[in-house]
């Protein structure tokens, strides 16, 4: 179960998050709308341990996360965590290939199997020794998906994974997000503004940021 207690971010004498509360169960997903410049990026950032919060806490089951050192916060993401960014973060002179082997290695798997699976799930099996910069967004889009499964997590973060994409695009994208959530049997956490999305997942919770309740 996956804990949010309290939780408030401050910057610059501006409180951007407050008393933020949730719960989340195994294998259950959340989805966190909001207007733009609300915070959800800095929430989902110290949900995955990249961003101290000025108050609250996060718990994984009877793991509190920041009270665990830097290294080993680093060593909890790598290992219980997947990442979707919205800017991809991939390493544009590298091919798709080499930048699953970079987050493979990083996650300290020596098999490289599950890496060519995904590849195969992905659709980009035949396009491997191709170089991230020749790709399309939607091609880039799919690596990022592919990277955040490597450590065959439990829990996947998604910041709007679809925000530059056609529909055809969202529908592959969101549709292979789905299937490898419910593959690992990992619990979804996502952010979007994307009605498209919010129609194909069925979401178990809603956590609607800057709405007055």
């Amino acid at each position: 179960m996956l804990i949010c207690e309290n939780l408030s971010f401050s910057i610059d004498g501006h409180k951007l998050l407050s008393n933020i509360d949730f719960k989340i169960k195994k294998e259950k997903d959340l989805l966190i709308t909001g207007p733009s410049g609300i915070g959800k990026t800095t929430l989902l950032s110290i949900l995955c341990g990249l961003q101290i919060p000025t108050e609250g806490s996060i718990r994984y089951n009877d793991i509190s996360l920041y009270s665990l050192s830097e290294n080993k916060i680093d060593e909890f993401r790598g290992k219980q965590l997947g990442i979707v960014f919205q800017s991809f973060n991939l390493i544009n002179a590298f091919t798709i290939k080499q930048n699953l082997q970079i987050a493979n290695t990083a996650e300290g798997s020596k098999d490289t199997d599950h890496l060519y699976d995904l590849l195969e799930r992905v659709g980009l099996a035949d396009k491997s020794h191709i170089k991230v910069s020749n790709l399309s967004i939607g091609e880039k889009q799919r690596v990022a998906v592919a990277r955040a499964f490597i450590g065959q997590p439990k829990w996947i973060f998604c910041d709007e994974p679809t925000s530059s994409l056609d529909d055809k695009n969202t529908d592959i994208i969101t549709n292979l997000i789905k299937e490898e959530s419910l593959r690992h049997k990992a619990s979804l956490i996502l952010i979007t503004h994307d009605k498209r999305v919010q129609s194909i997942l069925n979401f178990n919770k809603i956590l609607r940021l800057g709405e007055v309740l």
